[in-house]
């Protein structure tokens, strides 16, 4: 019996890279899912009319829901986000997704044939490749760059999972939570390949998206005195971060499939972004922390 694939896509102001990520993913899904919110409502860029143009030209496929998700203390609540769209899903097979990432036609379709020939998994996912700086570096990590492709991934990077050992999210989108599972229900694909924009599509989302992980505390004890400086501390925080990322030893030059035919940079709109920033909480003040 053939799967029915439900996909699961939180945004908000994904207009950026939105389109890039349905065109390829909606004809090869039976239903999406999208949650829009924040802790201040749903998105405000163009996000809603590229929702609009999907669906009107796959009429039914798409459900969209909207709220306003927020922790007690203001921060993000992503899990709430995220569970609020788990809660209507009508699949057997649960593909969690972003707005910044993005399949070809054709891994999508490789990933689609490597179910329908292995049907009994359950934990199905391939190679990621994470742009970094630009479209010619990816991410890899010092300490394991030479294992960095064999067949392991996070919990937050899986393509596909079966329903029936999704347990809900917590801690926003690294932690989906998995009932009782084996070794014999993994089936990697490593001929079909996963892409991420999120740290090339410019200087101000990597800042936005640095707050929002670190306001819902996501990385624990490890910046927790980050976190504890309240907003201004934070903001210096990602923007000195966000700055540092060519002096980081984890960029190594990538000669593969590029799957979007534009430029993209983790510098565009930096000039732009460190104003909005000062004009706030004033000139050069993210120097002011280490």
């Amino acid at each position: 019996m053939a799967h029915k694939i439900s996909m699961l896509l939180p945004i908000y102001n994904e207009g950026r890279l939105l389109n890039y990520s349905l065109v390829h993913t909606i004809p090869y899904v039976d239903e999406v899912i999208i949650i829009d919110g924040s802790p201040w409502g749903t998105s405000t860029d163009n996000s809603q009319n590229i929702i609009d143009a999907f669906d009107y030209k796959y009429p039914g496929k798409i459900n969209y829901l909207s709220g306003t998700f927020a922790l007690p203390d203001g921060a993000w609540d992503e899990s709430a986000q995220r569970n609020l769209g788990l809660s209507k899903v009508s699949g057997d097979i649960l593909m969690p997704h972003c707005g910044d990432m993005i399949y070809t036609e054709t891994d999508m379709l490789k990933m689609i044939e490597a179910m329908a020939q292995f049907p009994e998994a359950r934990i199905i996912y391939c190679p990621f490749v994470e742009f970094w700086l630009d479209q010619k570096h990816i991410r890899l990590y010092t300490e394991s760059c030479l294992e960095a492709w064999l067949p392991v991934c996070a919990n937050s990077d899986i393509n596909f999972l079966s329903m029936d050992i999704v347990d809900g999210y917590q801690k926003g989108p690294f932690g989906v939570q998995f009932k009782p599972y084996t070794w014999q229900d993994f089936l990697y694909v490593p001929y079909a390949f996963r892409y991420h924009y999120g740290w090339v599509s410019g200087f101000d989302r990597a800042v936005e998206k640095h707050i929002r992980i670190m306001t819902m505390g996501a990385w624990g004890e490890t910046f927790k005195e980050v976190k504890e400086g309240g907003e201004r501390h934070i903001a210096a925080w990602a923007l000195k971060h966000t700055l540092s990322y060519p002096d980081m030893p984890c960029a190594y030059p990538y000669c593969g499939e590029v799957p979007i035919d534009k430029e993209f940079r983790f510098d565009d709109r930096k000039d732009e972004t460190l104003a909005r920033y000062e004009g706030k909480y004033g000139k050069e003040f993210w120097q002011e922390y280490n």
